[in-house]
């Protein structure tokens, strides 16, 4: 008897979550092992792999910084498109290699402004400590459990459960406690926060099942309601947290974020998630080839201004 075409798909997304699983698993293993020079020709290579020959989200890369940065022309624009590639491989490379960061993660990043988490930790509410995909966000859960705070990251699940296990895992052996989203996501993350935890989040993602719209570079962007929602419920402080690569070095600064609220939750929701992201906008324009301009950013579209940009 024939399998049905469901079957054969589920089959077939098995075999390839398997292959891509072995693939990450041994390329993580030689990272973990290799010297810095070999990592470094490794990150040359995945560039050339990434940009040359397969050719990956060229378009989206090109569509997204004529977007962010209109008054530059093509030829400007294009030399931040190849040194986003660059810094994309680069990023890739520390983070197969990372694990055997653990104990050493402060001769990788250098933490600025450190006293601003403190401050906000003092008031005992939790802290929900927000990023975007830019410079290493993975490097700055390690770094600071390292230091001793307590970390938990508000995470999304990826589309290939053995990668996404392997990579919590490699959390996990830094104490990092991580909170997949789900029904459950809510009660996990309250508690933490009532604990006087730090919940690290990435605040930038692309959102089709939101009806909130911020500016980002100029052009309205679909954002989560999850950390103005909880910041209003909660009082929990936000601080703004960035890790571009600076003279070979991550540098992990801190910035928190103050609001001035109407009272009206619909509103306020909308201010407090648009002055996260012009926050994290004006430090991107400081590194922009440091940001993750793969992601189609622009995907959701509010009624206003409808037309598909990808």
């Amino acid at each position: 008897m024939k399998k049905s075409t469901r079957n054969i798909n589920q089959s077939s997304q098995k075999f390839r979550h398997r292959l891509e699983f072995k693939i990450f698993n041994y390329l993580k293993h030689w990272c973990e092992g290799a010297s810095d020079k070999q990592i470094e020709k490794g990150a040359i290579l995945l560039d050339f792999l990434l940009y040359f020959g397969l050719r990956i989200c060229r378009k989206i890369v090109s569509i997204n910084l004529k977007i962010a940065f209109p008054k530059l022309n093509k030829k400007e624009r294009k030399i931040i498109e190849r040194l986003n590639y660059k810094w994309f491989a680069r990023f890739c490379m520390d983070i197969l290699k990372m694990n055997a960061w653990k104990g050493h993660t402060l001769e990788k990043a250098i933490c600025k402004n450190l006293e601003l988490l403190d401050n906000a930790l003092k008031e005992n509410k939790g802290v929900l400590l927000v990023s975007g995909h830019f410079g290493n966000w993975e490097i700055i859960p390690p770094t600071l459990a390292e230091l001793g705070y307590s970390i938990t990251m508000y995470v999304g699940k990826q589309t290939n459960p053995l990668t996404n296990e392997l990579q919590n895992f490699s959390r996990s052996n830094f104490g990092i406690e991580t909170i997949d989203r789900g029904k459950m996501a809510t009660l996990q993350m309250g508690r933490a926060l009532a604990a006087n935890k730090i919940i690290a989040m990435l605040i930038d993602q692309n959102d089709n099942n939101s009806d909130l719209f911020v500016n980002f570079f100029g052009k309205l962007a679909s954002s989560s309601k999850g950390t103005a929602a909880f910041h209003l419920l909660r009082k929990s402080p936000i601080v703004l947290v960035t890790s571009p690569i600076v003279r070979g070095h991550y540098e992990i600064s801190f910035k928190r974020i103050h609001f001035e609220l109407s009272g009206e939750q619909k509103k306020d929701l909308q201010i407090i998630s648009q002055k996260i992201t012009f926050e994290l906008e004006k430090i991107i324009k400081e590194y922009p080839e440091q940001y993750f301009w793969m992601h189609r950013r622009w995907k959701a579209r509010p009624p206003e201004d409808s037309k598909p940009i990808y």
